[in-house]
C-alpha cells in the first residue's frame, strides 16, 4: 500500500494503524505538496472490507500535531489489479485547505504467481526509422528513439546496456545488423520476448511510418490491417498487426509485462489486443472490446499516437525543449511524465488525459489510443514493471461475449502516406 500527499504545511507525514500495528511514512525535510518520497506497506488481507483512519501529521521540534485526517473505505479487492482513490480530508487546525487529499493506492498480490529467483529481467527494443534517401523520407525519428530511450532509462528502470536494451536506427552509417529492416525488426521483437517469465518488465518503442492494407482474413471489421513500414519496406513488404501479435505477445506467459508505444500513423489497434479506449470516449466510459483483437496471458499495454483513421504529426520542437522529441504524440507524452515525476503520481487515465490535453492545446488532430490484453481499473497507477493475473478465459481471436464493440468504420479507402501506395 503506498500513498501520496496534496496538503501545503511542510514536513508532514502520515500514520495509520491496522491489524494492531502503527504504519508511518517519511517525513520528507520541508516538502510541500505535491511531491513527496515513495512509501510503501505490506498488509495483511482477509478478503473483507477495509476501513482505515488516516492521521496527518506535521512533525516539528517540540511535538507533532495533527493537522488533518481522513477515512478510507475499500469494499473489495481484485487480485493484482491496483486500487486507486483520492481522498479529501478534513482539516483540523488553520492553513489546511479544504481542498487538501490523500491519494492511497493499494494492489493484492497473489499468493501463487511464480517468479525467476535470479530476479526480474527489463529489456527494450527502440525503432526510429527516417527513410532518407527516398520518398518516405520522415525527419527526426533517429533523434525520437534516442530520447526516448534516454527518457525511460534514465526515469524509468529501464538499463541501457547490450544485454537489456536493443536500438534499430536507420543512420547513414549504421551496420547492418542494426539497420531497422523487415528481418532486423521481426529479430529484435523476437530477442525482446525470448526467455520472459513473470515478473519480467519489457519495453517496444517504435517511431517511423504506420500504414494500412487490405484485410485479408476478414478478422478486420474496417477492412484493414494495421502495418508499421520497415526502412526495406517496399522490397519486403511490410510488418502487419497480426505478425506483431505473434511475435510480441503470444508468446508471453502470464506475469509478463509488456508496454509498447507506437509513434505513427494508423497506429490505433497496431498490436491486436482485445481490449480498447481512449481519452475521447465519454464521460465514465471503459473498455470496449475489440472484435479483431486476439486475447492472451500476459500483461500487455500499448499506447498508440493516433486512430486508425488517423496519420501521427510531427512538431517543431516543443517549448524549445532540446530533450523533448519532434513527434507530437512522443513529446506529448514526456510532458505527461514530466507532471508524473514532478508534480504527483498519476493512474493511466490522468497520464492520457495531459497528452489529450497537449494534443488539444497544439491543435494537433490525432487522438492518442490505449489497447490492453487484460481489462484492468483505468486509475491503476502508472507505471512499467507491475503486472497484473491473466483475467482472460482463453487465447486467440476475440468472440464477442456481450461487451460494446470498439466502433470502427468500414472505409474502404486508399491509404497513402508520401506519396507511397500500401498494396
Amino acid at each position: 500500500m503506498g500513498r501520496h500527499f496534496f496538503v501545503e504545511p511542510p514536513n508532514c507525514y502520515v500514520t495509520f494503524t491496522y491489524g494492531g500495528r502503527e504504519y508511518n511514512t517519511e517525513t520528507h525535510e520541508n516538502a510541500t505538496s505535491p511531491q513527496w518520497p515513495d512509501s510503501k506497506h505490506e498488509l495483511a488481507y482477509d478478503g473483507q472490507p477495509i476501513s482505515i483512519d488516516f492521521a496527518i501529521m506535521q512533525r516539528s521540534a517540540k511535538e507533532n500535531v495533527k493537522i488533518a485526517s481522513v477515512t478510507v473505505k475499500w469494499d473489495r479487492f481484485l487480485p493484482g489489479l491496483r486500487k486507486v482513490a483520492d481522498y479529501l480530508v478534513t482539516p483540523l487546525v488553520p492553513g489546511v485547505k479544504n481542498t487538501a487529499a490523500i491519494r492511497v493506492a493499494a494492489t493484492l498480490q497473489p499468493q501463487s504467481m511464480p517468479k525467476r529467483p535470479a530476479g526480474p529481467r527489463r529489456k527494450a527494443l527502440f525503432v526510429g526509422i527516417c527513410y532518407e534517401g527516398t520518398d518516405w523520407y520522415l525527419p527526426k525519428c533517429h533523434e525520437d528513439a534516442e530520447k526516448m530511450k534516454n527518457l525511460f532509462c534514465g526515469h524509468w528502470g529501464f538499463i541501457d546496456s547490450p544485454e537489456n536494451t536493443k536500438c534499430l536506427i536507420d543512420w547513414r552509417d549504421a551496420p547492418d545488423s542494426t539497420r531497422p529492416t523487415l528481418a532486423n525488426i521481426k529479430a529484435g521483437m523476437r530477442w525482446l520476448v525470448e526467455g520472459a517469465m513473470p515478473g519480467d518488465s519489457l519495453l517496444f518503442f517504435y517511431c517511423g511510418h504506420g500504414s494500412q492494407q487490405r484485410n485479408v482474413d476478414r478478422r478486420e471489421k474496417d477492412g484493414f490491417d494495421e502495418v508499421l513500414v520497415p526502412v526495406d519496406g517496399k522490397t519486403e513488404g511490410m510488418l502487419v498487426d497480426d505478425e506483431i501479435n505473434e511475435m510480441l505477445v503470444q508468446p508471453l506467459p502470464a506475469g509478463v509485462r509488456l508496454t509498447c508505444f507506437l509513434d505513427s500513423c494508423h497506429s490505433g489497434g497496431g498490436l491486436d489486443l482485445p481490449y480498447q479506449w481512449n481519452p475521447y470516449m465519454e464521460e465514465g466510459a471503459s473498455w470496449h472490446l475489440d472484435e479483431g483483437g486476439v486475447y492472451a496471458d500476459a500483461d500487455v499495454i500499448c499506447v498508440s499516437a493516433a486512430a486508425e483513421d488517423q496519420t501521427a504529426k510531427g512538431i517543431p520542437r516543443l517549448g524549445n525543449r532540446e530533450n523533448f522529441p519532434s513527434g507530437a504524440f512522443s513529446a506529448s507524452w514526456c510532458v505527461a511524465c514530466e507532471v508524473h515525476e514532478t508534480q504527483c503520481k498519476m493512474n493511466w487515465k490522468e497520464m492520457l488525459g495531459i497528452v489529450k490535453e497537449v494534443c488539444d492545446d497544439f491543435n494537433w488532430s490525432q487522438n492518442v489510443q490505449l489497447s490492453s490484453s487484460q481489462k484492468f481499473d483505468l486509475t491503476r497507477e502508472f507505471n512499467f514493471h507491475d503486472c497484473i493475473p491473466n483475467s482472460n478465459d482463453k487465447k486467440g481471436p476475440v468472440v464477442n461475449d456481450g461487451m460494446p464493440g470498439f466502433p470502427r468504420r468500414n472505409r474502404l479507402m486508399d491509404p497513402t502516406f508520401s506519396g507511397f501506395k500500401v498494396p
